[in-house]
């Protein structure tokens, strides 16, 4: 009985903690100090129109661990360090358009934020919602040739 009572709350609680998401105070409260929406570059690019750049799935596990996406991780199965090239260096890197934003952004990275694809969708609609053309330096980006 006890058990069936913990799952029940278990349930409740966690019911309750994905419908209270508030984008907005998400973005104020975690985003702002690096990111504009609309505004060009802070530390970190514009995030007006991400949603339509990046795949959901690409949005979570980059703001889940990004040092894990820009340089992989041989101790995290989701974050494989790979190799290439660059310019004739031999380079480490996770996901080359991670490792491209970085080389646009560095040296700051940006810290790990535990979000779901439900929260990342409501982030991009609150973003959308208030600007979907971007300016500054990601209005310009490539990824990087990486071979």
């Amino acid at each position: 009985m006890k058990s069936l009572l913990l799952v029940l709350v278990m349930s409740i609680a966690f019911a309750s903690s994905a419908m209270a998401f508030d984008a907005k105070k998400f973005f104020k409260a975690n985003c702002t100090a690096c990111h504009l929406i609309g505004g060009g570059d802070k530390t970190g690019p514009d995030l007006a129109g991400v949603g339509k750049r990046r795949k959901v799935e690409w949005i979570v596990k980059f703001m889940s661990y990004p040092d894990g996406m820009i340089n992989g991780d041989s101790d995290e199965e989701d974050y494989p360090v790979k190799k290439g090239k660059l310019n004739g260096k031999d380079i480490s890197y996770g996901d080359k358009v991670a490792y491209s934003l970085f080389q646009m952004y560095k040296p700051q990275v940006m810290t790990e934020q535990e979000i779901d694809a439900e929260q990342v969708k409501a982030l991009i609609k609150y973003i959308d919602s208030v600007s979907t053309t971007p300016k500054g330096k990601i209005t310009k980006f490539k990824v990087l040739p990486i071979k």
